[in-house]
């Protein structure tokens, strides 16, 4: 067992953690997030997939897609996501990193 000021440090570091978390928390409400990824499958005949961070998701031109260039295997693109984790939008990236 830890002492008692050692045991009390810890509680109040845990509790200016929680308290930081959510007014960051509030701050980037109501926020989306933006992750890079890449066209494993495009959508010219049918659901398109990309794959970003290690996890597959299908799309289709309808809806998702927002850039005038058509998506293409291995395009670099960025997808946007809601706070829940819902796909919402996906852009083309431009420069080098295609």
């Amino acid at each position: 067992m830890l002492p008692a000021t050692i045991q009390g440090c810890n509680r109040l570091v845990m509790q200016l953690l929680a308290a930081s978390t959510g007014l960051f928390g509030f701050l980037r409400w109501p926020g989306t997030e933006f992750r890079r990824g890449k066209v494993l499958r495009d959508a010219s005949s049918g659901t398109g997939l990309l794959m970003i961070e290690g996890q597959q998701y299908p799309f289709s031109l309808d809806g998702l897609w927002k850039s005038d260039q058509a998506p293409r295997v291995g395009m670099v693109v960025e997808a946007e996501f809601s706070r829940d984790g819902l796909l919402l939008a996906i852009r083309t990236v431009a420069g080098p990193e295609q």
